[in-house]
């Protein structure tokens, strides 16, 4: 059953506590009253200074320092041996680590545990460690397509693509060589101009930070680490045209996923195989994506033409990751929960050779671990708490920028924007 489910977790029309247009209906209601709200009680920013939190005591600093570099030597190890079990282990994915480490533990896991604890990808990602030992001092100037950073948006396409578009992308020798390939070219870079350089093209370090800003822990330049409110931290994310098409590429193919399993999408899909079917999830992919980014842009530029600013879409780019992270949450919360279980069973025998190193193999999922009623709390809330969280930033980052009438009357495209998201996110959701 894996290799059906990896990379969809989205439940079905049952699974939402109400009916679809009552909660799309309400939810574009409560967006609508809490942008006038904004309106009239949000006259200045607030949201930067919330961000600086309050430093912990130096014993937790001392205890996460002791814990780092065990932390990152598991994790290493872990990552060196989903590679091999892609490279060498059973060619099935429901007897290989390989798929549900990627799909679940990986796209999942680290994105939640990104929202509730911090830049945790950056400490203990494997990448990380390796390009640190492999990087060198180099005079060399790394190429213009890496000082840029649009590199990093290659990964993170190519990953949706693989998750959702091809027709094999649970196949673990797919999964290994493409690994393989991406940790080979990400140390040659580290070790021609330096890890500083080549994570520029780390396009999930680059995601995975974004979403961190919403985490309630915050880590300054000098490693010191605060305690701040939930999700006010996106407000301090640096704007960047690179960051902005991350998101949307990221926001653009959890919003495919939600279309791939509509009625519509299996009726177009019926009958379709292999290359055939990889070529239609692959216009459909690259069509989600683009009606997206398209929808954002248009409403920027109508608040660009307001205020006068030609990056008004780079500007309230950092607004959208609370919308993602909402995204992400419905759309994988069961999958992670669940299916993610099996991870318990395969760490005892990752390569499918009949091992059991820890006594777990024999582990079995539990599907009641969570109702189908809870899970469509957690699609509803997140899909709606997400989407307020951005206007929020939106409108805390417009005050910053032009006097209150100005600000308020810049958003109403992105408002029109929010609510369109929100409804087709609660459609989808319910199938």
């Amino acid at each position: 059953m894996l290799p059906a489910v990896l990379g969809h977790g989205v439940g079905g029309r049952s699974d939402l506590p109400i009916p679809e247009w009552q909660a799309a209906w309400g939810a574009g209601v409560a967006l609508v009253l809490s942008f006038a709200a904004l309106g009239l009680l949000w006259h200045r920013p607030r949201l930067e200074g919330m961000s600086v939190g309050r430093p912990v005591q130096p014993v937790v600093h001392r205890v996460l320092d002791l814990l780092a570099a065990p932390l990152r030597a598991v994790v290493l190890i872990v990552f060196l041996v989903v590679l091999a079990a892609g490279l060498m282990g059973a060619g099935d994915a429901a007897s290989n680590i390989a798929p549900v480490s990627v799909y679940v533990v990986f796209w999942i896991g680290v994105p939640v545990a990104s929202v509730l604890f911090g830049p945790v990808w950056r400490a203990v990602s494997p990448w990380e460690t390796l390009g640190r030992l492999v990087s060198r001092p180099s005079d060399a100037e790394a190429p213009r397509w890496l000082r840029s950073g649009w590199a990093a948006l290659v990964p993170i396409s190519i990953f949706h693509w693989l998750e959702l578009a091809y027709h094999d992308g649970a196949n673990p020798r797919v999964l290994g060589w493409l690994g393989l390939a991406y940790t080979v070219g990400l140390m040659a870079m580290s070790r021609r101009w330096g890890w500083e350089e080549a994570r520029r093209a780390e396009g999930f370090g680059v995601l995975f930070d974004a979403i961190a800003s919403l985490s309630p822990f915050r880590r300054d330049g000098s490693g010191r680490l605060s305690v701040r409110l939930p999700l006010v931290g996106v407000a301090e994310t640096p704007a960047s045209p690179i960051l902005l098409a991350v998101v949307l590429a990221a926001l653009g193919g959890t919003a495919f996923d939600g279309f791939s399993r509509t009625y519509f999408w299996d009726g177009l899909m019926a009958g379709r195989a292999g290359w055939e079917a990889t070529s239609v999830g692959t216009v459909g992919l690259v069509w989600v994506v683009a009606l997206v980014g398209i929808a954002y842009h248009l409403a920027c530029r109508s608040g660009g033409r307001l205020t006068g600013a030609p990056d008004f879409a780079v500007i309230f780019g950092a607004s959208l990751v609370p919308i993602l992270v909402g995204y992400d949450l419905a759309h994988y919360f069961s999958l992670l929960l669940l299916e993610g279980q099996a991870f318990l069973a395969l760490i005892s025998d990752p390569l499918g050779r009949g091992w059991n190193l820890f006594g777990t193999v024999d582990y079995a999922v539990n599907w009641t671990l969570v109702s189908t009623t809870a899970v469509g709390w957690v699609q509803l809330v997140s899909i709606v708490v997400g989407h307020l969280a951005a206007v929020l930033v939106a409108h805390d980052h417009a005050v910053e920028r032009w006097n209150p009438s100005v600000a308020l009357r810049s958003q109403y495209p992105m408002l029109a924007v929010m609510v369109a998201y929100t409804v087709l996110a609660l459609v989808l959701i319910a199938g």
